[in-house]
């Protein structure tokens, strides 16, 4: 009779399309988890961003709040879309959200229209086998198939899981507002299947730990109901009830684990039994006989992947249901269950003792105790299963019960014992047992050869031919031992006919103890020591026999932990402890780590089945899931270290003396130190012993991701160095700001520098010390140090520099996009500080507070720049000097000068300062924008005067027509625009600040540059002047020369190296560059004119600084942040608008002097101010715009005449 084909067999059509709709569920569920953790916060609302402890929401993340709308939009879409519309900066802030969420909404999308095609295409399958499209297939026929019925169980279990884990881990208004988003994005029209995604996203009103809903979850399982799908789940519930689905009798075969045995099949009839909720509201015998079955002895049920529910809360609105469970969860009952748990657990604990003790479980013990080691790892798995799961009990007075004392057999302790033990033993099972079945062959027949070779020695020796055989010849006996030699070399070690085998050696065995009744056997004690040496590699044979690949089978269910995935998170703290206490318990670990890579299991066999194109990233996505708690298990090593090398710091800086080069003899015992010297060495063994239990775990594969114990090691210094790092920064940068109340004075000028000073020397040494400690154990850890700090100081300070320079990204960078965030070595991120007075200028990060404190500190309101000393002195000190004509003292009167940034340097290292640089460039950027579009506003009415005024002034080389004089003109002009300078003046203001700072900040670079990198700076300089000069030689004949820098993908980015490494050395030049591409802006330079000269009164020579200084410290304006600001503005239009604007003011001094020596009484007057500064602005801008002469703007002898006044 024909053998039964299997539904999974090749060519069966039926059960490759149910095979591959279980794969697509399990896949759905990997992506589903995987975006449930990368859901930007803005999209939580408050209660589940606390229940996720996520970070308060950054100003412009908050601001997205306007522009997020749920299911309500779809009610009146015009009405929410004209709101939007009809505020431009709402508008702005919703192209940037969507720029910004955009690609995450219609990811998350994908996976709800998946998931909707996911139940259709099960509907499908179900019309289809009852319609006979699949020949010979019916629901009953394939519900019959051993694989038939777990694949249409699993079908229907995916997407109950689905639907749990969806409404557990993202809520409904998440959902409706991920769907939304997408949908304003893409639009109705380009996106099928709209209506049944909002169907499935809507909100159930469910929130987790909440109450539930009327009808909650069994409505929202029927959202998609069809008779088909109804009918169907009816018989897959019955063949649930009835059967043992993945035949598990051969890892649990006792009866009290019955429970254990049918775990599998228990969670998915807790999933299912929603899709007909009849069954748990009326059947009460069904529900008796479920729960007595599946139920009796436990209620917390792992549902997917260790996410557990409470049946006696999740069915306690059924009334069927809670009244199965009534009758078997009583107080007596939960007693006697946690009772029999507790002596489990300590008898199983002193049985792996006893297992694991040192040289005990050999191979030999193995073969002869094989199903003693078994059963102990059934009855362990069994008692850590139960205590784990109901240790998340709901009901308060049994969870007491279940989270037994410390010191009591069921505490938490005992259980991290019975779980390393444990693995231990079935770690050292599956190596052995591997080695066995891969050794089996060899073992087999070098048995098989040593009896036989036995047997045809007794057979000669009965012949009486043998030399030295004194015995008389036996026919029959020499006949019977060489037909036994024949009968044994028939064996053979084929698994499929194992059990005959057995057999068949038994009875050999049982043959050779009869013959050794005969006389002449019984009389030779030779003859009977080769009989028992045969008997005894029979039986050995007979042991190999029992290695097979099913018992590695039955080792890999039994040792399943896949259920406590998320359990194990509680646990952590107490195997921190553990290591803590003793480092190499890192060791033992390695075998619980591989034990709950049975997670991957789970969601794979089916996957890896159908050889799905979706094994690669589901495996993936498992696997650093996996790989992250080991890392989480193991930081306590780096938490650890980094706690003693703060030990070891403080007695480095604080309590060892600097040795001398050379020292008397006498004062040698005053050096030695030695109690402090043998601390410090005690201290560095402690380093290195905590290191050693890493270090000594081997390389594990767990599931496709490979666990290299030193990569770990490194990884978790870098995270501790990074966390210890990040939060010094984050505390130590808070600089004193200004409250309404208080004086004013005290953050200004140098009181405020000296605070500001204060704060980043202080920073500089805790920084110091955390180097110089990194430094000091790198040779006793092995790891290269200094390599390390650098690294990741680089990538702190770059990751926070981002945050801020995001403020002006209309597409922010996200967390999963930046280059300088790791899932591995994570940068924290902290919440903002307080600024309710607005003093830090709306910064995220430590680098914002820092770039704010420098441009408060440089403020053009209360300072003035000296460029000859490259500095910023105080508007107290530089006018009460002027008055007094007294000399101007640097060191009271500096607030901010090459001094404070070698301090910042010694604080944020190079990185920090270049990440400061970066950050005003991008505030230059915006600067620079607004200026424009501010531009653009304020001179569009009056384009006609300045049209006529520009024709007045025509030629520049001429003097000026019009009414009254040159003098009058240019005071009508300015009045004419005056309402329009003040915003001017802060853009410009703005502009030349940040670009004064950035010069700074690249002195300092170039600086560091020169002394610690001379090599890299010379080189950098070299390679800046040859590509340049390459280039300039190509756009000057480009037939002939070629492009030295293609327009290609490698060509960019060697320039984008390049400049970053420019940018790095502060060998670029940030007055030469060019931030924003912008449209000619008409009569820009007319209007810079008569701004110069708006502003020019109110400014005034200061010999001792070399620059225009504010006559009045009410003036909130600096001469030469003016001119840098109005070049910075000019640099971005073509090179004609600077020589336009010198023209004019050039015009404006000729016109002036002209006007004056021309009438006799204004000549014997002094020069008006407005004359001395417009040639101070002409020659400064030349100087600052490197335009050769000013003596091309104005003569030789008014320049001559300035300069000597």
């Amino acid at each position: 009779m024909s053998q039964t084909p299997s539904l999974l067999d090749d060519g069966n059509l039926c059960g490759a399309t149910l095979l591959s709709l279980v794969a697509s569920g399990s896949a759905l569920i990997a992506e589903l988890l995987r975006l449930a953790q990368a859901i930007p916060p803005v999209f939580l609302d408050a209660e589940e961003r606390a229940r996720r402890g996520a970070a308060l929401l950054t100003a412009e993340e908050a601001s997205f709040e306007a522009v997020l709308f749920d299911f309500a939009y779809l009610k009146e879409p015009e009405d929410f879309e004209n709101r939007v519309n009809s505020s431009d900066g709402l508008l702005d802030v919703d192209n940037e959200f969507l720029e910004t969420h955009g690609a995450f909404a219609k990811r998350f999308y994908a996976l709800m229209e998946s998931t909707v095609k996911y139940w259709r295409d099960v509907h499908g399958f179900l019309e289809r086998l009852g319609s006979g499209y699949f020949i010979a297939h019916s629901v009953d026929n394939v519900l019959e198939d051993v694989d038939g019925k777990q694949l249409l169980c699993e079908a229907y279990f995916l997407y109950g899981t689905l639907l749990v884990l969806l409404d557990a881990k993202v809520p409904g208004v998440v959902r409706e507002r991920l769907v939304i988003a997408c949908y304003r994005l893409e639009g109705e029209s380009t996106m099928e299947a709209v209506d049944d995604v909002c169907r499935l996203a809507r909100s159930t009103g469910y929130r987790s730990g909440g109450r539930r809903p009327k009808n909650y979850p069994e409505a929202f399982f029927n959202r998609f109901r069809t008779d088909a799908t109804a009918s169907a789940a009816k018989l897959v519930i019955q063949r649930l009830m009835s059967d043992d689905v993945y035949l598990q009798s051969a890892a649990f075969p006792a009866p009290e684990h019955r429970s254990v045995r049918l775990a599998s099949q228990a969670s998915m009839l807790y999933v299912i039994l929603y899709f007909d909720a009849d069954t748990l509201k009326g059947r009460t015998a069904a529900m008796r006989e479920v729960v007595d079955k599946h139920f009796s002895d436990n209620w917390v049920v792992p549902v997917y992947m260790g996410h557990v529910v409470d049946l006696s809360v999740e069915w306690a609105g059924y009334g069927a249901a809670a009244a199965a469970l009534r009758n078997v969860l009583t107080d007596g009952a939960v007693g006697r269950l946690v009772a029999s748990n507790d002596a489990l657990v300590h008898r199983q604990i002193k049985e792996l003792d006893g297992f694991l003790t040192e040289g005990q479980l050999t191979e030999q013990h193995l073969l002869d105790h094989m199903r003693a080691l078994l059963d102990c790892a059934r009855r362990s798995n069994a008692a850590l299963r139960w205590r784990l799961l109901h240790r998340r009990c709901a009901h308060d007075g049994w969870r007491s019960k279940i989270a037994a004392k410390a010191g009591s057999p069921g505490d938490a302790e005992a259980l991290m014992t019975l779980l390393l033990k444990a693995s231990q033993l079935e770690y050292k099972l599956k190596q052995m047992f591997q080695s066995l079945l891969d050794s089996k062959p060899a073992k087999w027949a070098f048995c098989k050869q040593q009896v036989i070779d036995r047997m045809t020695e007794l057979s000669e020796y009965f012949t009486g031919e043998k030399a030295l055989a004194r015995v008389a010849r036996d026919e029959n006996l020499m006949k019977w031992f060489g037909a036994l030699a024949g009968e044994m070399a028939r064996l053979d070690d084929d698994e499929a006919h194992a059990t005959m085998m057995g057999r068949k050696i038994q009875t050999l065995v049982g043959a050779l103890e009869e013959v050794e009744q005969f006389e002449q056997v019984d009389t030779n004690l030779q003859i009977k020591a080769f009989l028992a040496d045969t008997r005894e590699f029979l039986l050995q044979m007979v042991r190999i026999t029992n290695v097979q690949h099913s018992v590695m089978h039955v080792i890999e269910s039994v040792s399943d932990l896949s259920y406590a995935f998320d359990i194990l998170g509680d646990y952590v703290p107490i195997l921190h402890d553990r290591v803590r206490g003793d480092p190499r318990t890192a060791v033992l670990l390695r075998a619980t780590f591989l034990k709950l890579a049975s997670i991957l299991d789970v969601p794979l066999i089916r996957i890896s089945q159908c050889n799905s194109s979706d094994q690669a990233s589901v495996a993936s996505y498992y696997s650093t899931e996996l790989v992250n708690f080991v890392r989480r298990v193991l930081d306590v090593i780096p938490v650890s270290v980094f706690g003693l090398l703060d030990d070891i710091v403080d007695i480095q800086t604080r309590t060892l003396a600097p040795l001398p080069v050379k020292l008397e003899t006498a004062y040698l015992k005053d050096y030695a130190q030695l109690n402090e010297r043998y601390q410090l060495a005690r201290l560095t063994h402690q380093v290195s012993v905590f290191t050693e239990g890493v270090l000594a775990m081997e390389r594990t594969l767990l599931g496709v991701v490979r666990v290299e114990p030193r990569r770990v090691l490194h990884d978790g210094l870098r995270k501790e160095l990074v966390r210890q790092l990040s939060r010094t920064l984050h505390e130590q940068l808070r600089f004193p700001v200004p409250k309404k109340d208080q004086d004013r004075k005290k953050f200004v000028g140098a009181a405020l520098a000296r605070q500001v000073h204060e704060i980043l020397a202080h920073l500089g040494r805790r920084v110091d010390g955390y180097r110089r400690s990194v430094e000091y154990v790198q040779d006793y850890i092995d790891i290269a140090g200094l390599k390390m700090w650098q690294e990741e100081l680089g990538r702190v300070v770059n990751y926070n520099v981002e945050a801020e320079c995001n403020r002006y990204l209309r597409r922010k960078v996200a967390d999963a996009e930046s280059r300088h965030q790791s899932s591995v070595v994570p940068v924290p991120r902290f919440a903002p500080l307080p600024d309710p007075h607005g003093a830090d200028d709306g910064a995220a990060t430590f680098m914002g507070r820092t770039l704010a404190a420098l441009l408060r500190l440089t403020s053009p309101a209360t300072t003035s720049y000296a460029p000859e000393r490259a500095g910023w002195y105080c508007d107290a000190h530089v006018l009460e000097g002027a008055s007094s004509k007294g000399r101007l003292d640097p060191g009271d009167a500096e607030a901010c000068g090459v001094h404070t940034f070698q301090i910042a340097e010694r604080a944020l290292g190079v990185c920090g300062l270049a990440g400061l640089d970066r950050m005003l460039a991008f505030r230059v950027v915006h600067d620079l924008s607004n200026f424009v579009d501010d531009y653009k506003a304020l001179t569009a009415p009056h384009a006609r005067f300045l049209e006529s005024l520009r024709d007045a002034l025509f030629p520049e080389w001429a003097p000026p027509r019009g009414g009254g004089g040159p003098g009058k003109l240019y005071a009508r002009a300015a009045k004419t625009l005056e309402a329009a300078m003040p915003r001017l003046l802060h853009r410009i203001l703005a502009v030349g600040h940040a670009q004064l700072l950035r010069k700074s900040l690249n002195h300092a670079l170039l600086l560091k540059a020169r002394v610690d990198a001379d090599f890299l700076h010379a080189s950098l300089t070299n390679v800046d002047g040859a590509v340049l000069g390459d280039v300039l030689d190509h756009y000057g004949d480009p037939e002939t020369v070629p492009d030295p820098v293609p327009d290609a993908k490698d060509g960019r980015r060697v320039l984008a190296d390049l400049a970053t490494l420019l940018d790095a050395s502060g060998v670029s030049d940030p007055l030469a560059k060019v931030y924003v591409a912008t449209e000619p802006l008409e009569h820009l330079p007319l209007v810079l004119l008569l701004f110069l000269l708006s502003y020019a009164h109110k400014l005034g020579h200061d010999d001792r600084l070399q620059s225009l200084v504010k006559r009045k410290r009410s003036y909130p304006i600096d001469g030469f942040v003016v001119v840098v600001g109005v070049h910075t503005v000019l640099k971005q239009c073509h090179p004609s608008y600077c020589k336009q604007l010198l023209a004019y003011l050039g015009q404006f001094v000729c016109s002036t002097v002209t006007a004056q020596y021309a009438d006799a009484k204004q000549a014997k007057d002094a020069a008006p101010l407005e004359l001395a500064n417009a040639i101070w602005f002409v020659d400064t801008l030349c100087k600052v715009a490197d335009v050769p002469k000013p003596t091309d703007f104005i003569p030789a002898a008014i320049l001559a005449m300035a300069y000597k006044a």
